[in-house]
């Protein structure tokens, strides 16, 4: 009988630890899980918010699925006050699990707040499959960071690539937050945004990632 090692741990990266079975989802057409998604959530936060300072405050898929499912009064138990002072804006893998103990899902989407334009940008490759979900998670957002009163918060909904298989939502959402954080970090805002270039991005990212892992391994390894 061949033994089976898919639950052999390939990569501990700070509070992320990847797994056989993990990557092998990245080998072929396959959903990505939360952990594909935190970890590169993980490694975002590393590469971009360097000294200690949030620019960019990355939710994991953990933390935004308990956020989801939390009234936004008890946000304050979650968020970091000080990052969220610092931050340009905060970026949520959003899945449309409705269960508190799992992140789990079949649909990722991208919800990404925009402190100058205090808005919600919702990214959704398959558009209309979150759009409830992400309506509803961006009100709480948005009534927790302005005042509930605030006239000018919104949510929007900007066209962008879909994808044309039922397994690269969660690719769609890696790429799209490249695209976001790298104009974020530059205007400190979405509004004039082109996310056209996410579709030639996804046909790479997951050959990227593959390479990032390998990367990251032999960096480890020789510094032991």
């Amino acid at each position: 009988m061949a033994k089976d090692n898919s639950n052999e741990i390939i990569l501990c990266y700070y509070d992320c630890v990847l797994r056989v079975r993990d990557v092998a989802l990245l080998r072929g057409t396959h959903w990505l899980n939360d952990v594909i998604v935190g970890f590169y959530f993980e490694y975002l936060d590393v590469m971009i918010n360097k000294n200690g300072k949030k620019e960019i405050y990355f939710i994991s898929p953990e933390l935004t699925q308990l956020l989801k499912l939390t009234d936004p009064s008890q946000y304050n138990l979650f968020f970091n006050d000080v990052s969220v002072a610092e931050c340009k804006c905060i970026v949520f893998p959003l899945n449309d699990c409705d269960n508190r103990e799992s992140a789990g899902g079949s649909h990722w989407s991208l919800l990404v707040y925009c402190k100058q334009e205090k808005t919600c940008y919702h990214f959704d490759s398959s558009k209309g499959c979150n759009y409830s979900i992400a309506e509803n998670f961006a009100k709480n957002v948005m009534n927790y960071m302005l005042d509930k009163d605030e006239p000018n918060k919104k949510f929007i909904e900007p066209d962008c690539p879909q994808q044309d298989n039922a397994y690269d939502c969660g690719i769609y959402v890696l790429c799209l937050t490249d695209i976001v954080t790298e104009y974020v970090l530059k205007t400190g805002k979405l509004s004039d945004c082109n996310y056209s270039q996410a579709k030639n991005l996804v046909s790479t990212k997951r050959t990227q990632l593959l390479n990032l892992i390998n990367e990251i391994k032999h960096e480890e390894s020789t510094e032991k």
